[in-house]
């Protein structure tokens, strides 16, 4: 039962989170954050937050953008940039594409991409995947 109970709590919170962001007020947010800090805690605050915005770059990818451009240094955002970083590399390394030949990043966390491993990635992820790609990393050829 207790389980069940933190399931549902963490997925109101991930959805009311997704309303707030689609308001796109920062002190709305920053409200909304501070008062999940003081009920939950600095780290479940993020996990509420990286779900998130996963969520929105599934379904709503100008509050996505948004988001992580108004909120960039926050952890989540943080985190997430990170960790699409790190699948983007290692999908294309999985594709046979070779680091600094095919595709290279820069110090700016642009990921830069010939044609070829461009047109490879995009067929070997989803919609969503590619969307949240393209908006944190600022995929460029």
């Amino acid at each position: 039962m207790y389980n069940i109970d933190r399931t549902e709590e963490f997925d109101s919170s991930v959805a009311l989170l997704v309303d707030i962001f689609k308001l796109k007020n920062k002190a709305i947010v920053e409200s909304c954050r501070k008062t999940f800090i003081a009920l939950f805690g600095s780290d479940y605050t993020t996990d509420l937050m990286t779900a998130a915005v996963f969520q929105l770059a599934a379904t709503d990818a100008d509050t996505c953008h948004w988001t992580l451009h108004t909120f960039y240094e926050l952890d989540a955002c943080l985190k997430l940039i990170e960790g699409a970083f790190k699948f983007a590399i290692q999908k294309l390394i999985s594709l046979g594409f070779i680091l600094g030949q095919d595709f290279s990043a820069n110090a700016n966390g642009e990921l830069l991409l010939n044609r070829i491993a461009k047109i490879a990635l995009l067929e070997n992820i989803s919609d969503a995947d590619w969307n949240f790609l393209k908006e944190i990393l600022q995929v460029i050829e």
